[in-house]
């Protein structure tokens, strides 16, 4: 049997779901197809020798579908925050690379406007989720990043911690450096001035106000990376 891989674009995908959950369950996943696919028209075929909807341009032995296990082992990262993340990149055209997506009795298709409908297929994908590449050549070779690390999670207790702590140092910064300031006491770092004469010098200190501010903004930021935007009724 010839030698084939998988192509490009997906093979990167599924690196970067092993980055983003590097100890998830691989059992269910899947590339080549088995004797069951062989004998029908499917995107898990050689696309060289095998059953394929489309034959594309280069003479490679190439499967251009990849199952991914749905168990990630993160708990605040699941299979179903992926297929949304990467089926909202198709709809909004930043991501052109998949023709469609099969979850969990669900297909998303690039022919139907990436529009959510129930799939009746005899494997309904509740173990893995289906991803179907496209068999254009730039398209199927390109490793660009699907932007996993941007699919935003809850925050874990380590999260709340980190994040209160940077809100401390943040605050501490600024009321030392205008303590420092105003009456230039030298007092070890990391300890906490009396705040609310910190506070009141600090309304008279020019500049102070907008570099507390900035670093509230900075802080602001992580947050909004960091928590979950609004559930969508609809994929």
């Amino acid at each position: 049997m010839a030698t084939w891989i998988l192509v490009p674009c997906l093979a990167q995908l599924r690196t970067e779901l092993n980055r983003l959950a590097p100890n998830r369950d691989k059992s269910s996943d899947g590339t080549i197809g088995d004797t069951a696919h062989r004998s029908r028209v499917s995107d898990h075929n050689d696309d060289e020798i095998g059953r394929v909807p489309i034959r594309d341009a280069d003479s490679k032995h190439e499967v251009h579908a990849i199952d991914l296990d749905i168990n990630l082992r993160e708990p605040n990262l699941t299979m179903e925050m992926v297929v949304r993340h990467v089926v909202a990149r198709c709809r909004s055209g930043a991501e052109k690379r998949l023709r469609y997506v099969i979850y969990n009795r669900r297909i998303w298709e690039g022919s139907n406007g990436w529009r959510q409908r129930a799939y009746s297929g005899d494997n309904p994908h509740t173990q893995h989720a289906h991803f179907s590449a496209s068999y254009e050549t730039r398209l199927e070779a390109s490793t660009a990043s699907w932007r996993l690390e941007d699919i935003p999670v809850a925050l874990t207790e380590a999260d709340k911690k980190w994040l209160a702590a940077q809100i401390d140092k943040a605050a501490t910064t600024a009321a030392e450096r205008v303590w420092k300031t105003r009456w230039n006491i030298n007092f070890e770092p990391g300890s906490a001035p009396y705040m609310a004469e910190a506070g009141s010098i600090m309304a008279h200190v020019p500049g102070e106000h907008a570099r507390a501010e900035a670093a509230l903004t900075e802080i602001d930021g992580k947050v909004d990376k960091l928590l979950p935007g609004e559930p969508s009724g609809q994929m």
